[in-house]
C-alpha cells in the first residue's frame, strides 16, 4: 500500500513540475526556445515511464482483486489511477479504453463512458481498437441512438481502409457491417432502411467469407 501511495505522489509532483515547467516555457525568449523544447520532451518521456509503471501495477490489483473473490464489475477505487495515467500520458489508449467500457457498460455510466472514449479517439485516432471499442460501447448502450452507432463504424471502416492488411483482428470489419445491418434495421426514420440494412448484411456474410479464405491460405 505505501509502494501505492509513494507512486501517487511521485506522479503528482511530475505533474506539478511539468505545469511550471509549461509556464517557464510559455514565458521564455526565442533564445531558450530549443532548451524549453528538451525540457518538455524529457518530462513527456518521464510521464510515460510513470504511466506505464502505474499502468502494470493497476493490472496486479485487478488480479488481486478478481483472486479475493470480489467483482470487477463493482470496482470503482482504481479510476482515479487510471484518469492519472491519461494526465501524464495522453496516448495512452487501454487507459481510455478500460475506462472507458467499464463506467459505460459494467457501472452504468454510458455518458461519462462515452465521453472518455470520445476523447480517447481524439488523442488516438489511428488506433484501431480505441475506435473499435467506442463502437462497441454506443452500440451495447444505444445511448446516443443508431445515427451515432452508424458514424463511429464509419469511422472504423475508413481506418480500416487506410491501414488495409495492417489491423490487428481482421474480423472485425465483418463484425462492423453486421453492427451497421442492426443499426440500420432499428433505424426506423431512415428512408429505406430495410433495404440498407440488408446490403450490410450481405457485406458482413462477403468480409466473412474473404477473411475466412485468406486465413485459410
Amino acid at each position: 500500500m505505501k509502494k501505492r501511495y509513494y507512486l501517487y505522489l511521485l506522479a503528482v509532483l511530475f505533474l506539478s513540475v511539468a505545469v511550471l515547467s509549461g509556464r517557464i516555457a510559455g514565458e521564455a525568449s526565442w533564445e531558450n526556445e530549443a532548451a524549453s523544447e528538451a525540457v518538455s520532451t524529457g518530462a513527456g518521456e518521464i510521464g510515460g515511464i510513470l504511466a506505464d509503471i502505474l499502468w502494470l501495477q493497476l493490472d496486479r490489483y485487478h488480479h488481486i482483486w478478481m483472486y479475493q473473490g470480489n467483482e470487477w464489475m463493482t470496482a470503482t477505487d482504481y479510476l482515479p489511477q487510471l484518469w492519472l495515467i491519461i494526465k501524464l500520458n495522453p496516448a495512452f489508449a487501454d487507459a481510455y479504453i478500460d475506462g472507458g467500457y467499464h463506467l459505460a457498460i459494467n457501472l452504468g455510466h454510458p455518458e461519462e463512458g462515452l465521453r472518455l472514449l470520445r476523447e480517447g479517439v481524439r488523442q488516438c485516432p489511428d488506433n484501431e481498437r480505441m475506435l473499435w471499442e467506442r463502437l462497441i460501447v454506443l452500440w451495447q448502450t444505444n445511448y446516443y441512438g443508431p445515427r451515432a452507432i452508424q458514424e463511429a463504424a464509419w469511422d472504423y471502416m475508413a481506418l480500416v481502409e487506410q491501414k488495409r492488411g495492417q489491423i490487428a483482428d481482421p474480423w472485425n470489419e465483418a463484425n462492423t457491417s453486421m453492427i451497421l445491418q442492426f443499426s440500420f434495421e432499428n433505424d426506423t426514420l431512415r428512408r429505406n432502411h430495410i433495404e440498407i440494412s440488408e446490403r450490410y448484411a450481405e457485406r458482413s456474410n462477403f468480409i466473412r467469407f474473404a477473411t475466412r479464405n485468406d486465413l485459410w491460405r
